[in-house]
């Protein structure tokens, strides 16, 4: 098997899993008022400081778990609105975790906005420009693609949408940034940042919401008031352990990981250049994801062809992979309706080796050819 779908997920390393296994024996429950309890709840607050400094913040009670990323987004989206005229203005690039949100948020009465992309995959910030001259309460925004790996520069967002509506919330995905490009959240702009560990080798079921006022935040969880009041739930403390761990190492690694995906990338590039073959990425995008239209075919059939070959890529999100719909994203890129069938999307890890790219490179490619030949 040759796995090349790590944006929908990611293998724990060796010490993450021993951490994860070490903390697993440990079972108090860190919200008990007794001795043991208080260590463990110190352990939490220790991983999440830990956190916060590969966000490059300080600490200071402004980070709060959940049981995914999924869940981390829509408390930052329900738990920061608030009725009346102001607009919520969202991403057409959005993650779907964000994106029905939005939707949901729409049904409820909301004035919700979506701000077009350009054919780059990036937030078209000339609409957002236009958009923003409305008073806005809040705005999201992804900060790298799942689909193309199309990165937003979020400090230019950040600045503009605060120079316009002061007080306005500023939400950011980062699923796919954080552990793999450098993430600054110092300088404030951000309200809230989501993050993922099983996105970078950690284990599933634990996300995380970097929130810098608590105040502006409601929960949207309720129970015995762990973290913080926000979201309650007994503490995942083996996930949480994980998370931390899984977090430093990627920060240690981030430059070299960074290089060595990047050749991956482009051996794969070089590897499939067709004129039928059309990138839907492009070379200041991420180098992890990558997405391509292999124009005649259906990506869905030739994605099931090469799992039969032991190649796992896929369509684009997994969360959005069994829709049989149209990619909303690379339509509101301009892909025509063919490049739009025939995508796929390939996402690679530090942990794929370059004789495994060439491997499948010629897989794919293979299967491709059959595929048309049956076609025509």
């Amino acid at each position: 098997m040759i796995f090349l779908d790590n944006a929908s997920t990611s293998q724990m390393s060796e010490s993450v899993k021993n951490e994860y296994i070490k903390e697993a024996e440990n079972f108090i429950n860190p919200s008990a008022s007794y001795s043991f309890a208080l260590i463990n709840k110190q352990k939490i607050e220790n991983c999440k400081q830990r956190i916060c400094k590969c966000l490059n913040v300080e600490y200071k009670e402004n980070l709060i778990f959940t049981g995914s990323a999924s869940e981390a987004n829509n408390l930052a989206i329900f738990g920061s609105a608030k009725k009346g005229e102001e607009q919520y203005i969202f991403s057409s690039g959005e993650h779907l975790s964000v994106y029905n949100a939005a939707q949901e948020l729409k049904n409820r009465g909301f004035n919700v906005q979506f701000c077009p992309l350009k054919p780059d995959g990036t937030m078209d910030l000339e609409v957002l420009n236009e958009l923003l001259k409305s008073p806005t309460a809040f705005l999201s925004c992804i900060h790298v693609s799942n689909e193309t790996g199309a990165i937003n520069d979020i400090q230019k967002i950040g600045s503009m949408l605060k120079s316009k509506q002061k007080n306005a919330i500023f939400h950011v995905d980062g699923v796919q940034a954080f552990g793999k490009i450098d993430v600054n959240l110092s300088n404030g702009l951000v309200d809230l940042y989501t993050i993922s560990a099983h996105k970078i080798n950690g284990p599933k079921g634990i996300g995380a919401l970097f929130v810098k006022n608590k105040a502006k935040l409601k929960p949207i969880i309720f129970g015995g008031g762990q973290e913080f009041g926000i979201r309650s739930g007994t503490e995942n403390l083996p996930a949480i352990a994980g998370f931390a761990l899984a977090a430093e190492e990627k920060m240690r690694a981030l430059k070299t990981n960074f290089e060595y995906v990047l050749k991956l990338k482009n051996e794969f590039l070089k590897n499939i250049k067709r004129e039928d073959i059309k990138l839907n990425s492009i070379e200041t995008n991420s180098p992890y994801i990558l997405s391509l239209s292999f124009v005649g075919v259906r990506g869905e059939t030739l994605v099931r062809m090469c799992d039969d070959c032991g190649i796992l890529i896929g369509t684009g999100s997994a969360c959005s992979s069994k829709k049989g719909s149209l990619n909303r994203i690379l339509q509101s890129m301009g892909k025509t309706k063919e490049e739009n069938e025939g995508a796929i999307r390939i996402s690679f890890s530090k942990d794929n080796t370059i004789e495994e790219i060439e491997k499948a490179s010629k897989i794919i490619l293979e299967n491709f050819n059959n595929l048309k030949n049956m076609l025509s």
